[in-house]
């Protein structure tokens, strides 16, 4: 059983690749919609958590998730982080949420994906975008092996941690999100979002909570890029993980 979240796509692409035939995929910010936090994983199964990193942290659609989650005969549990850089910090974090639900943390790792975090720096170019992909499937089948064979490593639970996730909060404002006159009324920011922080009315968007995930899946995922992040993302390219397009 996996259990993922996903923005723009990178960790839905990740957690279908690394199922093994009969395994469920579990969306964690459909299930808390919905309000579904009880699970029992079948016997012989592993435990799996995808997640994309946000401010070397854990998203706030992952954490909420955890700390009502419910899961019986979890087993061998392992978590996958997709980032844009070359080093995870996230697992100490999930390793603590975690822990108050009771469950392990045998192992964890990262998969590095093109950076969607379009409101503090250029994202990839097409080129380098496509070149990161190429790259996946051989990370995540070095990463698939060691799950089949239940490997596991120590994961400390650090200060910096606890540091990282209070500045991811600090971060995840939804003021400076604001829609442009490009916007055709689709409606597809609102369906899409996974914090349930968009509502439309008269057509357009408007953030009716003050704090998201921060996916920027709204951003990235507009068909007409109408939506902006202040004046930081205007005039660069968007991305969205071929799985979504």
């Amino acid at each position: 059983m996996i259990f993922y979240f996903t923005g723009t796509g990178n960790s839905l692409a990740a957690a279908r690749k690394l199922l093994v035939k009969g395994e469920q995929l579990i969306d964690m910010a459909e299930a808390r919609r919905k309000g579904q936090f009880r699970f029992t994983v079948p016997k012989g199964e592993r435990t799996g958590f995808v997640y994309p990193e946000y401010c070397s942290s854990v998203g706030a659609t992952v954490r909420d998730f955890i700390e009502h989650l419910e899961l019986e005969n979890a087993g061998y549990v392992y978590a996958v982080a997709t980032l844009g850089g070359k080093h995870s910090i996230s697992a100490g974090f999930l390793k603590k949420l975690l822990k108050q639900r009771g469950l392990p943390l045998h192992n964890a790792f990262y998969v590095r994906m093109p950076d969607n975090c379009i409101i503090y720096l250029v994202p990839p170019s097409e080129k380098e975008c496509a070149e990161i992909l190429d790259s996946v499937n051989g990370q995540i089948l070095k990463i698939r092996e060691e799950i089949v064979h239940r490997t596991s490593r120590a994961i400390p639970m650090r200060l910096r941690d606890q540091m990282m996730q209070k500045c991811y909060l600090l971060m995840n404002r939804t003021k400076p999100f604001r829609v442009t006159d490009a916007c055709i009324h689709c409606g597809k920011c609102e369906k899409n979002c996974p914090s349930q922080a968009i509502r439309t009315e008269n057509g357009k968007p408007v953030w009716v909570s003050p704090r998201c995930d921060l996916c920027l899946g709204c951003i990235n995922r507009c068909p007409v890029q109408a939506i902006e992040y202040g004046s930081k993302t205007v005039g660069r390219s968007r991305y969205v993980n071929p799985i979504l397009r």
